[in-house]
């Protein structure tokens, strides 16, 4: 949803944003649009558990997404509907020098597992915070030693999960985010591979459609 595309120098195409989801379990693209404007691009997460509402007849448990994916009006929404979300806090300059002023004592140490990365060994420091739009306050843990010069910011309405299993959480995702990109440049405007230039919402659609599971041979038919 963040980049605007063009296949060539020197000439004027159609922006287009895409929303995709891949469900966590079943490793495959659930939900797609490829037609998301961006005056309503905040509400489309609504019109996605919408969709899992219907397909499945409960509400999604969980859902981890980018900061820059809805507002915190519609996180509210998402809380009073009693869904559990995982999302990245904007790193402001007075919330840096709020969190470089906590003394390094307040700062606990430990080491992720579970996921494959090259910074494991993190220290973070768990807080509350209230936010605008969002009528309770919201759980806020600040991690340093993923690979970033500042603190990575989360903030979940989950007041279960622990701190080192929110972080896994949303470091499974980046790996999620990575084989989107991948599967969607499979099937790109400037592929090799292609002898057409596709548009992008059949782009998309090719790339759900490769992402379905293969079914599973049934058992084989007996003899008489």
């Amino acid at each position: 949803m963040e980049q605007h595309y063009v296949s060539k120098r020197s000439r004027r195409e159609r922006s287009v944003r895409v929303f995709l989801v891949q469900d966590s379990d079943s490793h495959v693209l659930c939900y797609s649009n490829a037609t998301v404007n961006k005056a309503g691009q905040a509400e489309e997460i609504l019109r996605f558990v919408e969709f899992w509402q219907d397909q499945h007849g409960q509400l999604p448990p969980l859902l981890i997404f980018d900061s820059q994916l809805t507002t915190y009006h519609l996180l509210a929404q998402l809380d009073k509907q009693g869904i559990r979300f995982i999302t990245i806090r904007r790193r402001g300059k007075a919330l840096l020098r709020s969190l470089a002023q906590i003394p390094p004592q307040q700062w606990k140490r430990r080491r992720l597992g579970g996921v494959s990365r090259r910074f494991r060994t993190v220290r973070y420091y768990q807080s509350t915070v209230s936010l605008r739009d969002l009528q309770r306050p919201m759980r806020q843990i600040a991690v340093v030693g993923l690979g970033h010069e500042e603190p990575t910011l989360f903030i979940t309405n989950d007041e279960e999960i622990k701190p080192l299993g929110l972080v896994e959480q949303y470091a499974h995702r980046l790996l999620i985010e990575n084989a989107i990109a991948e599967n969607v440049d499979f099937f790109h405007l400037d592929a090799l591979s292609s002898a057409i230039a596709l548009q992008v919402d059949l782009d998309v659609m090719l790339t759900l459609g490769a992402q379905r599971p293969l079914p599973q041979p049934g058992p084989a038919p007996g003899r008489l």
